[in-house]
This record gives structure tokens, C-alpha cells and sequence, in this order.
């Protein structure tokens, strides 16, 4: 009888293993996709349509370089 249960618990271990690592490939190919896929074109810093940052780091940052 604890020899079954040893051999269910095993087969459980090997289960769910086998699922991390299909999770794990599937995670590293949409890793994958998403930094091969070319970055949006959007407003780049000094045109009129970007946004200004705002706040204290944003200042310090521009200001003095902090």
C-alpha cells in the first residue's frame, strides 16, 4: 500500500513538472515574439503632442541632471 501511494505521489511530481515546463517554453516564445516585434511609432520627446512630464524627479532630472 505505501509503495502505491510513493508511486502516485511520483507521477503527480512528474505531472505537474511537465506543466512548468510547458508554461516556461510558452512564457520564452511570448518573450520572444514581444521583443522581436517592432516598437510602435508614437511622440517622441520635443514634439508638441508629447507629454510633459510632471513632478519632482521629473524636475530634479531636468534640471540637474539628477
Amino acid at each position: 500500500m505505501a509503495h502505491d501511494i510513493n508511486k502516485k505521489i511520483e507521477r503527480l511530481k512528474d505531472v505537474a513538472i511537465g506543466r512548468c515546463r510547458e508554461r516556461i517554453e510558452q512564457a520564452a516564445c511570448k518573450a520572444k515574439e514581444l521583443l522581436n516585434r517592432p516598437k510602435p511609432e508614437g511622440p517622441k520627446e520635443g514634439d508638441a503632442n508629447y507629454p510633459q512630464p510632471s513632478g519632482v524627479t521629473s524636475f530634479l532630472k531636468k534640471r540637474h541632471g539628477l
